[in-house]
């Protein structure tokens, strides 16, 4: 997988996200299906949960 410029990303926001299975499982039919987006996992403490989803925005 090549990630460039205009990839998109999706993703799971959470802690722990480390143990999760959904990157693996995403990323194989992303591939499957040759789209141009990524999966991945974004580990956010509770406290900046909140910062987190308003920089999603930011994001075209």
């Amino acid at each position: 997988m090549t990630v460039v410029g205009t990839t998109k990303i999706l993703g799971i926001i959470g802690n722990p996200v480390s143990h999760s299975l959904s990157p693996r499982m995403h990323n194989a039919a992303i591939a499957y299906l040759k789209l141009d987006y990524v999966y991945v996992l974004f580990f956010v403490e509770i406290t900046g949960f909140a910062n987190a989803v308003k920089g999603l925005g930011a994001i075209a």
